[in-house]
């Protein structure tokens, strides 16, 4: 979609509109709105405060995206799925697939570790203080737990892909109603005063319809009627059921479990438990009697709490292909017994995995508010393992690019996230050209905190051949460190960006400082350039200015002056140093024993009159007479007119010396 194509959007409050104001707004790239004040104008409007102008109080919009991920606590699962994922990718197309269960059943357990601690810190002061907190993790537990829900959900129709789906639905079923579990302990830890419970057969019911078959015998145990026949009897068929494991012989079980089927619904219809009416209701349930099923399931919360239950005791060997048709017909159940409840989302989502559709599936997986974590990482599985690749070619929909598609968008939200940019460089890496496009593009972007997070976004770019960031980093810092009068940092990372405008603005800015002020700014800096120095012109005026400045210091005088006059030959002094360096050749020229010979003060002379008096003359024709005062300073000198005089003199008292003694013929 073009720029032009992108649609506006109105916000209006009673103030803007009785003004004749509109706000107006914009999507941009990297979840942002553009925001902006709208009023028909022409040539013929007013500039003039309105009727109301004052009376009112002005009401500015905060356009900001929200996520879950602001917390901590949250922001670790980011972490150890990325981790997960890394590892994914190293094992590439080819691991087993007790590998990839091992992949899937650890981006779960990231999940539940999040879950938990959500739940405790959720019950914090600080939290149970702050209603936006609150909320934030209320939504993020909501969010989570139907992420795990529905990825173990997936795991066992699609990636453990066993011939048998009871036994698996049975514990998804059992890790999502943990309820019943929690009434069933304590029942058990009031052992016979449990049967006095109100709810105690409720419970008991509730644990038989999730086919928890140990945990009814045990409470059923500590009856006070116990020891009665009905009671002996259910325990009885609740022992003797017949459980499927895995290598037994179909044919076998099926004959095993026909007989046990049969024999149960003959003693109900002999009056076995015709003395006890809860356990009777309590064994039609194990015999599959629609009638109290029914009865529990308008009692559920969630249409697919019970079915794994209602299949371990009527289809235990129901395959994947035919638990299609079970949910099908168990969600018309639901519909017929519940009219007035509506499928929630996961609900909806779990409907569609149960009938194979999963192209709707990701579809919704998409609108969790998780910014795609869910969706990605499962996408990202799906494709790795390959148990889905004839289903995605049947419906014509290109598996790999869907994954390329949602691994941009996640990497690339992660990248544009202040807090996560680290670990969508890892997603990024995965996209090929576009991915490293991104990276050009968002890393220069990242708020750059301290140095030691710039030397890594550096490393980073190194590695992937992005010079051009690496500059703009370097850039970025070398600015940052001259605004705080960091002038040595500012200098290393000019040069490291190689940015010559840069430098040579660094560079200006400390012989500025010497010619003002006699003092040497960074020297440990500059000394130090070395072959770098070639960077920008003026950064090799500066180091060797430098080099003659240690020379002078350390009173090595020949090296010096030959330095100097180098630096005068070489063309590339500013124009607002030439009045320093010609004093710099003063001291020298004064010597006795004189350190620049004629040749070289005869060129001295030369550059002050052909370089520094053209420049003198040019600056008073364009400031005027008192240029002197703002156009060159230096601070051992008053003017420029001073520094004519005092140079010609030192030049021709120099010159004279020189001459008489390179003339001289030496005594033999």
């Amino acid at each position: 979609m073009s720029d032009s194509n992108v649609p506006a959007f109105e916000l209006g409050d009673a103030l803007a509109t009785r003004c004749g104001n509109t706000l107006t707004g914009v999507f941009l790239p990297g979840s942002r709105i553009a925001l902006s004040a709208y009023r028909h104008v022409t040539h013929r409007s007013r500039d003039a405060p309105t009727e109301t102008a004052g009376q009112d109080p002005v009401l500015i919009y905060m356009a900001q995206e929200t996520t879950l991920f602001d917390e901590p606590v949250l922001r670790s699962v980011l972490a150890e799925a990325n981790a997960t994922f890394a590892t994914l990718q190293q094992l590439g197309p080819r691991a087993t697939r007790a590998e990839y269960v091992n992949i899937s059943r650890a981006y779960r357990s990231i999940v539940r570790s999040c879950l938990e601690k959500l739940e405790q810190a959720k019950m914090s002061p600080e939290v149970q203080t702050d209603e936006a907190r609150l909320r934030r993790f209320s939504e993020a537990i909501v969010v989570f737990y139907a992420a795990e829900c529905l990825w173990h959900l997936f795991e066992i129709l699609y990636i453990q892909s066993n011939q048998l789906v009871v036994p698996q639905l049975l514990d998804w079923a059992r890790f999502h109603s943990p309820q019943a579990e929690d009434s069933a302990t304590d029942l058990l830890l009031m052992a016979e005063e449990a049967s006095e419970s109100d709810d105690y057969w409720s419970i008991v019911k509730s644990l038989i319809m999730l086919g928890e078959i140990d945990v009814t015998r045990a409470i059923l145990s500590q009856n006070r009627k116990a020891g009665q026949a009905s009671f002996k009897a259910a325990e009885l068929i609740l022992k003797s059921m017949p459980v499927y494991q895995e290598g037994y012989a179909l044919q076998k079980f099926h004959s095993q479990w026909e007989y046990w089927h049969v024999d149960t619904e003959r003693k109900i219809q002999n009056g076995l438990f015709a003395t006890e009416p809860e356990l009777e209701q309590l064994i039609r349930l194990v015999a599959g009697d629609n009638e109290q099923w029914d009865a529990g399931i308008k009692k559920s919360q969630d249409c697919y709490t019970y079915l794994p239950g209602y299949l371990f005791f009527t289809k235990p060997t129901c395959k994947p292909f035919e638990l299609r048709i079970a949910a099908a017909n168990w969600l018309n159940r639901w519909y017929r017994l519940r009219p007035e409840r509506e499928l929630c989302s996961m609900n909806r989502m779990i409907s569609q995995l149960m009938d194979h559709d999963i192209k709707v599936f990701i579809y919704d997986a998409q609108k969790l508010n998780d910014t795609h974590w869910f969706s990605t990482h499962l996408i990202d599985l799906i494709h790795h393992c390959g148990q889905l690749k004839s289903y995605f070619d049947q419906n014509n929909i290109d598996l790999p690019a869907l994954r390329h598609s949602m691994i941009y968008e996640y990497g690339s939200y992660l990248m544009m996230s202040h807090n996560m940019w680290q670990l969508g460089i890892d997603y990024l890496d995965c996209c090929k050209q576009e991915g490293q496009a991104a990276i050009e593009l968002l890393l220069p972007r990242i708020t750059l905190r301290s140095e030691r997070q710039a030397t890594k976004l550096i490393n980073l770019a190194r590695q992937r051949g992005l010079m051009g960031v690496e500059q703009e980093i370097c850039k970025v810092l070398s600015k940052r460190s001259y605004d705080k009068e960091r002038y040595g940092n500012a200098l290393e990372w000019a040069i490291r960006s190689k940015d010559v405008l840069l430098v040579t603005a660094v560079a200006d800015f400390i012989l500025k400082h010497y010619s003002k002020t006699g003092n040497m700014l960074c020297p440990d800096t500059i000394a130090n350039v070395g072959g770098r120095m070639f960077v920008s012109p003026r950064l090799v005026f500066l180091s060797k200015y430098f080099e003659f400045y240690e020379f002078y210091r350390t009173r090595d005088f020949l090296s010096a002056s030959q330095l100097l006059v180098n630096l005068l030959e070489s063309r590339i002094t500013p124009d607002y140093f030439w009045p320093s360096l010609l004093i710099d050749s003063m001291p020298l020229l004064e010597s006795k024993d004189p350190k620049i010979f004629a040749k070289e003060t005869v060129a001295i002379l030369h550059h002050i009159e052909t370089e520094l008096v053209p420049i003198i003359e040019r600056d008073v024709s364009k400031y005027g007479n008192h240029h002197t005062e703002t156009v060159f300073k230096d601070y051992r000198v008053e003017n420029v007119d001073e520094i004519l005089n005092l140079m010609r003199l030192a030049c021709a008292r120099n010159l004279a010396r020189a001459l008489i003694i390179e003339n001289t013929m030496p005594v033999v």
